[in-house]
């Protein structure tokens, strides 16, 4: 294991000497943004989405092909050309997740798991009423910082009164390192973020150029009411279609009576 990793961090710094790491901060390698939810490798050979049947799927970008599926993790936040790093839900705490890390090379076979990430009570990283959950990553040597958002508001089916709609109303954020190739993590506040690390989380993509082709997102009506189904579509530079692959679709709950 202690191989592999130095194989990676050698990685990871050759990467950064390449270019792809954002200007503002040369140590940090930001994720390869796709549509859906998704994200690719700097070298845009390979795509990480998340899938119907509730995990991540891996999807060659040139093909389309799904070589691999994991269902420990539903959320991937970054890639290199050797790992994927993923966000999972912890079973039966709404307001927790593992941050999971993946050897992409070797079928998903996961390598870590952090302990825990604990929010506060009233979060839902899953989808439910009044709340939402956002988040995103930023890879350096040796940790993973992870920046999250919360939101609340009243969802109930009567009008509310004004104090009722103002005491829903709640907001939180932070930012969390994830030491590697450790499972520990800890909060991190003001002078002890990293420079260029975002301030807030970046809104989901419909549209991406990444390497020689472009990608969208096509919604549709699924077979029930309230539900979408969606695929992600590779277009090359004449806008010629080359594939077409089905992911996860936004989960739309029902109004409440």
């Amino acid at each position: 294991m202690k191989s592999r990793f130095s194989r990676w961090i050698f990685g990871l710094l050759v990467l950064i000497a390449s270019g792809h790491a954002p200007a503002q901060d040369a140590a940090a390698l930001a994720p390869v943004v796709l549509p859906g939810g998704g994200v690719a490798d700097a070298a845009a050979k390979f795509g990480y989405f998340p899938s119907t049947g509730g995990g991540i799927d891996a999807i060659d970008l040139s093909s389309g092909k799904i070589l691999w599926t994991t269902k420990e993790a539903n959320r991937p936040l970054l890639a290199t050309a050797e790992r994927l790093f993923a966000q999972a839900p912890v079973p039966g705490k709404a307001n927790q997740v593992r941050i999971m890390v993946f050897d992409a090379t070797d079928k998903g076979k996961k390598l870590q798991a952090s302990q825990p990430v604990t929010f506060p009570d009233w979060v839902s990283v899953g989808v439910t009423y009044g709340r939402s959950f956002a988040s995103t990553a930023r890879l350096h040597p040796k940790k993973l910082i992870y920046v999250w958002e919360a939101r609340g508001w009243y969802a109930g089916g009567a009008r509310p009164t004004p104090e009722i709609e103002k005491a829903a109303r709640k907001a939180a954020s932070g930012v969390v390192q994830v030491d590697l190739p450790s499972t520990k993590w800890h909060k991190l506040d003001g002078d002890q973020v990293p420079k260029g690390t975002p301030a807030h989380v970046p809104g989901e993509v419909q549209k991406a150029k990444v390497g020689q082709q472009t990608y969208v997102i096509m919604d549709r009506p699924g077979p029930k009411t309230f539900q979408r189904l969606r695929s992600l579509r590779a277009l090359d530079a004449r806008g010629t279609v080359l594939w077409e692959q089905e992911i996860a679709a936004p989960v739309f709950l029902p109004p409440l009576p």
